[in-house]
């Protein structure tokens, strides 16, 4: 299969399952065991946003946070991956489909993504990584601020819930003032 460069903007479908052309030519799906479309290939989403062609070093699960290396390779986001400093200004994703380890897929880059939060956790607020992988919450945590991202609604209990990333989301090194 060849894969050529389309001047015309890509589009892709609700799921983020397919990579579609202006010719409507299907190139690839959401979890592939093998680079058939190049890493970090950016693409238009249908609410207006982008998403990125990645490799995961573990699994994700569906609408898990990520964090993206300049090699176009994610993982789960932490507290810990996040305050390494290696971690710093990486670029943030939220996979809208489970992606197996060591496979390849799309993560929404911004947009209107659907991405996990933490029990309790306001709307309209600066977000965090937590502890558990993929999460986000809005408790401060020192070196982990996710900048560019906020959840649209307050919830209860903690699920993925629509959150806005009107560019793209990104590590902040944050230093807690309190």
């Amino acid at each position: 299969m060849s894969i050529t460069h389309h001047v015309t903007p890509i589009i892709l479908g609700q799921a983020l399952d397919s990579y579609t052309s202006a010719t409507t030519e299907t190139v690839g799906s959401t979890t592939l065991t093998s680079t058939q479309i190049p890493l970090g290939t950016v693409v238009s989403t249908n609410d207006g946003g982008t998403a990125k062609y990645v490799q995961v070093l573990s699994a994700v699960n569906a609408f898990n946070a990520v964090v993206i290396g300049v090699d176009n390779v994610a993982s789960n986001l932490t507290t810990t991956n996040a305050a390494d400093t290696s971690g710093i200004g990486k670029e943030v994703g939220w996979a809208q489909t489970s992606i197996a380890i060591s496979s390849y897929g799309w993560v929404q880059t911004s947009g209107r993504p659907k991405g996990k939060l933490a029990a309790d956790c306001a709307d309209r607020v600066t977000l965090f990584t937590t502890a558990t992988a993929g999460v986000l919450d809005d408790a401060t945590v020192s070196a982990a601020l996710i900048a560019g991202v906020v959840s649209k609604t307050t919830i209860s209990n903690a699920t993925a819930i629509t959150l806005m990333v009107p560019t793209r989301a990104f590590i902040f090194p944050f230093a807690n003032p309190a």
